[in-house]
């Protein structure tokens, strides 16, 4: 659908240079977990810039189930004045009038509509009658690459941008220009000295190169076979002269203890689970490089320079999650069932990542230490 048509349909506003001074508070509307979060830091920084005397709310899912959601990573930037979070019973439910009535006490003048890359022009369309029943009458959202109009998934082979090249794109059609991309994480420096500590207590030579793992994922169609990462960590230790810090949550703690054990005590350490969002990203910053799956972490080291070598499975298009970049290497598979957009494989027993080899991770890990 052509920006002239949106236009006409109402679905999104041109902000220009006037509108600037109309605009006394703004919903921002971001959904997802660290990874979703991380990429639109960007695209939400652009906003905040452009807006500078404008209060900020966020509008974002919350699920619990262990995962850090969209409200918990940017409370760190004191971005915003309000949080409106909700949850999938809220919405298009009986209690969606109680949601209607929390996002109408905010008086927002204008909603920027951050939405997935998989939301149809139809979703937003819906969400647009959503936000007008609750009193806010301006609408700029960003459109998906990946589905058509009315929602089905594009599965033929297709390159997309990446989603912080997406959604500042989006931003800049409508008169709000993001460019360069830029991430600067608040990480104070107590965190600083805590990751400091955490890597002087484990004992490991600290004039060697430390990589960052990530071994777990929790989607099982991006996960990489947990005993092969334990085989390039091996190689790592013992022919790279490396030392490993495994990072993430339980998953990656659990499986980090697993591979671990064939790996000498004082080469490497289990920082999973033992440290939040922003010590994470500091830690991120001591590493010559990320290895591991397409998961959040991996968007936390491009946040702060650390260069990743991704090891994606081809159940999304090419382009879309690969690290925002250069100097990264993505090892991916063409597969006949690429594009399936499945978080668990049940087609061809992940055929698109057992593909990838150990040789061939070794071969990018050995130029990552290289060229570090």
């Amino acid at each position: 659908m052509s920006e002239r048509i949106r236009d006409a349909l109402g679905l999104t506003i041109h902000i220009g240079r006037t509108t600037v001074s109309e605009i006394k508070r703004i919903l921002i509307y971001r959904c997802g977990a660290i990874g979703d979060t991380i990429v639109s830091i960007p695209a939400i920084r652009a906003i905040r810039n452009h807006f500078k005397d404008a209060a900020m709310i966020l509008m974002t899912a919350t699920g619990g189930n262990g995962i850090i959601w969209s409200d918990e990573v940017l409370r760190e930037f004191a971005w915003f004045d309000e949080y409106v979070t909700y949850n999938a019973e809220e919405l298009w439910s009986v209690r969606t009038l109680a949601l209607i009535a929390k996002v109408r006490r905010q008086r927002a003048d204008m909603v920027i509509y951050l939405a997935s890359d998989r939301n149809s022009v139809l979703k937003i369309w819906r969400d647009l009658l959503f936000f007008r029943v609750a009193g806010v009458r301006r609408f700029a959202a960003c459109y998906p690459s990946k589905v058509t109009f009315w929602g089905r998934l594009k599965r033929s082979p297709h390159v997309c941008p990446s989603e912080v090249v997406r959604l500042l794109s989006c931003l800049r059609r409508r008169g709000i220009d993001g460019a360069p991309a830029t991430f600067e994480l608040p990480i104070a420096e107590e965190r600083v000295r805590k990751v400091s500590q955490f890597l002087e207590k484990s004992g490991m030579d600290r004039t060697r190169p430390l990589i960052a793992m990530c071994p777990g994922s929790k989607q099982q169609a991006t996960q990489w076979p947990i005993e092969r990462y334990g085989e390039v960590g091996r190689r790592l230790i013992e022919m790279g002269g490396a030392n490993i810090v495994i990072i993430g949550g339980e998953l990656e703690r659990a499986a980090g203890e697993k591979i671990g054990r064939q790996w000498p005590r004082n080469r490497w350490v289990n920082s999973a689970a033992h440290l939040d969002l922003l010590e994470l990203a500091e830690l991120l910053r001591n590493c010559v490089f990320y290895l591991g799956n397409d998961t959040g972490p991996m968007h936390l080291a491009v946040a702060v320079g650390t260069r990743c070598l991704g090891v994606f499975s081809a159940h999304n298009p090419l382009g879309s999650w690969h690290p925002y970049g250069d100097n990264h290497i993505v090892l991916r598979k063409n597969v006949p069932c690429q594009n399936c957009y499945l978080s668990t494989c049940v087609k061809e027993s992940l055929r698109c990542l057992t593909d990838i080899g150990i040789e061939e991770v070794w071969s990018a890990c050995r130029r990552m230490l290289t060229y570090r």
